[in-house]
């Protein structure tokens, strides 16, 4: 479904739309997403897990799995997993979509095109997240995208943010199971 003139976040959300499908905004325009297949979910199960683990342990923040961010006024994206800090969580908590970026966004790749991620990537990144984690279960790897760099860890390979003190996984966490 998409919509011939732009539309902004407020438009968006007074949409009546199909509440058994996933929808996002992305520049203006209504986007329906594609139904995710397990070893996606796994994926995103394993990710759940293992930041749920440590922010049990380090209550510095809080996890939201496919949660709608206003990213613009043009741009409601729901990334697979986001992580919000508390002090994000206090001053979020009245929006009916989260203003602004969480700390750090995890996406599962797998079904859409390279030029389409990148995209997201970057409005991520401008819009105030500290990193995204992108987790190509094809692959094994987890791309870690920060400001200005981008790296790949495999196995082994510690999966680590300055922002989450002490988090430290290995890369392989996150694909077990597969």
């Amino acid at each position: 479904m998409a919509t011939s003139t732009a539309l902004t976040v407020k438009d968006f959300q007074a949409l009546k739309l199909p509440e058994d499908r996933r929808f996002e905004l992305v520049n203006g325009e209504v986007v329906e997403m594609p139904r995710a297949k397990f070893r996606h979910e796994k994926v995103k199960a394993n990710g759940t897990k293992i930041l749920v683990g440590y922010l049990v342990q380090n209550p510095i923040g809080e996890l939201y799995p496919e949660t709608t961010f206003e990213f613009t006024e043009i741009d409601a994206r729901q990334p697979d997993l986001a992580v919000l800090l508390n002090e994000q969580v206090r001053a979020l908590a009245a929006d009916e979509f989260p203003h602004g970026a969480p700390v750090l966004v995890v996406e599962v790749i797998s079904s859409e095109s390279a030029s389409d991620f990148l995209n997201k990537v970057e409005l991520y990144l401008r819009c105030g997240c500290r990193a995204v984690w992108a987790l190509h279960s094809e692959q094994r790897a987890v791309w870690i995208f920060t400001g200005g760099a981008a790296r790949v860890l495999h196995g082994d390979e510690p999966v680590e943010a300055d922002f989450l003190p002490g988090f430290s996984v290995p890369a392989s966490r996150f694909f077990e199971g597969l």
